[in-house]
């Protein structure tokens, strides 16, 4: 039986303490642990990870055989693993899935590739190697036997940035984890929850974010600012899943009235399950990004029935549909348009739940699990 070997090194995280999966790391997890439960899986599947502590594919617990190489996971040692065939002599497989980009490897043509988006092709990130990445990514993927993306918007990023052929690449939407984002029974109990653990004694608009400076998440707290300023009678707080927002934001929120700062909270550090309580509570879900390749959180929100605003670029508008508020340039302005439009209640926000309740069901790891595997069927004939 023919082998495909899965590069699980961005789940290694996931085990370690104080350490959190990046999109990359959520989703590659999401998709092992859903090829688990696919039942006669014509080809056999193995798990490959390398660092010191040994962390990796066994520690998933699936069907999968696992193989472990005790070299530090850094570019010195991906580049001599290559070198010297250390993967291929070792794990004797017939295709690799790369989840992460790119990756050193002895022969690209054996190796399908998954490319999250081509943003990095586009604008160069200061917290990010984004003109290394634009040198490796464009030449590996060339080499490389197949191309997965999470979205049309990508693929034709990727096509467009990259010049590669269509053919070669497949889109395989990401799916949501409906065991953990879903509409809660009774939403007065984790509010009661949100009061003890958070300190949130109000309605709020909701935000998941990161460092990332195209999440845009600082222009919506300045859009928030200048419209509590301006409007004394907002209800709804702002709440943000961030766990490092940058001290420039921080000192901009320090100069207002000390009451409007205190309509600000920063949460790190938020479980699964908090989360999910988060969104089933919040009045609305923000997405200001100015790229996603997919936009997890717009999809999470609306399977926990939280109506969701999202701006009008890239694959936003591909993956949210018909179930979402779409906002454009300038995102400022706009932002503040829409805050106040929900604030006097000018949107049927219920429609909207109801709407994106319905949408995200679409979206399944399973169903993702199931076209990778039925992909890697046709690669291997």
């Amino acid at each position: 039986m023919k082998r495909i070997l899965i590069d699980a090194n961005p789940v290694v995280g996931h085990f370690l303490p104080n350490q959190h999966l990046s999109g990359i790391g959520r989703t590659t997890l999401e998709l092992i642990q859903s090829m688990n439960s696919v039942p006669d899986i014509p080809m056999d599947i193995a798990l490959y990870s390398q660092n010191l502590k040994g962390i990796g594919g066994k520690n998933l617990n699936t069907k999968f055989k696992s193989f472990h190489v005790y070299l530090r996971n850094t570019k010195f040692f991906n580049k001599l693993s290559a070198v010297f065939h250390i993967r291929e002599l070792f794990t004797r497989y017939d295709l690799m899935h790369i989840t992460h980009n790119f990756e050193y490897v002895a022969n690209p043509k054996n190796c399908i590739v998954t490319i999250h988006d081509a943003f990095f092709m586009k604008i160069n990130e200061t917290q990010f190697n984004h003109l290394a990445m634009r040198k490796e990514v464009p030449e590996f993927a060339k080499r490389c036997r197949h191309i997965i993306t999470c979205s049309e918007y990508s693929k034709k990023d990727i096509i467009e940035t990259m010049g590669i052929n269509p053919a070669k690449i497949t889109v395989i939407p990401w799916g949501i984890d409906h065991t953990n984002f879903y509409i809660e029974d009774d939403c007065n109990i984790s509010k009661s929850y949100l009061e003890i653990q958070y300190d949130i004694r109000k309605p709020y608009f909701l935000s998941v974010s990161c460092n990332a400076e195209r999440k845009r998440t600082d222009v919506l707290v300045k859009a928030y600012l200048t419209y509590i300023r301006d409007n004394n009678e907002t209800l709804n707080d702002l709440v943000l899943v961030w766990n490092n927002p940058p001290s420039e934001l921080k000192e901009y929120i320090s100069k207002f009235d000390v009451k409007l700062q205190q309509r600000i909270h920063f949460l790190h550090n938020v479980s699964n399950d908090d989360l999910r309580k988060l969104y089933n509570c919040a009045t609305a879900s923000f997405t200001p990004s100015s790229y996603e390749g997919f936009g997890l959180p717009i999809l999470e929100a609306m399977a926990c029935g939280c109506p969701v605003v999202a701006a009008n670029n890239s694959s936003l508008p591909e993956v949210g549909g018909d179930a979402a508020i779409y906002v454009d340039e300038p995102i400022h302005d706009s932002l503040i348009d829409i805050i106040s439009k929900i604030e006097s209640n000018s949107i049927d926000l219920n429609s909207l739940s109801n709407k994106g309740i319905e949408h995200a069901a679409k979206y399944t790891w399973g169903r993702a699990a199931k076209a990778t595997i039925e992909l890697y069927n046709k690669l291997l004939k």
